[in-house]
C-alpha cells in the first residue's frame, strides 16, 4: 500500500468550510487555498464589494462558493 503524500493529508474533498474577512488579505487566501485542497467555502467580510472577486476566484477552481 503507498504512502499517503503530504498534499494527500490536505485534501477537503467534500468538505466546506467558512472563512470570516475573506473579503482581502490573509482571509481571501485561505479561502482561495481550501477551494484548491477541494472545499465548498463560505465567504463573509465587512465590505460585501469585495466578495464577488473572491466568490468568482473560489468558483473558477470548480469549487462551490457563497458570500
Amino acid at each position: 500500500m503507498p504512502q499517503p503524500t503530504v498534499l494527500d493529508l490536505f485534501k477537503l474533498t467534500g468538505r466546506r468550510a467558512l472563512v470570516t474577512g475573506g473579503g482581502k488579505g490573509l482571509g481571501k487566501v485561505i479561502a482561495r487555498a481550501l477551494a484548491e485542497a477541494g472545499a465548498d467555502v463560505v465567504v463573509s467580510s465587512r465590505t460585501g464589494s469585495q466578495l464577488a472577486e473572491v466568490v468568482a476566484q473560489v468558483e473558477a477552481t470548480g469549487r462551490r462558493a457563497v458570500a
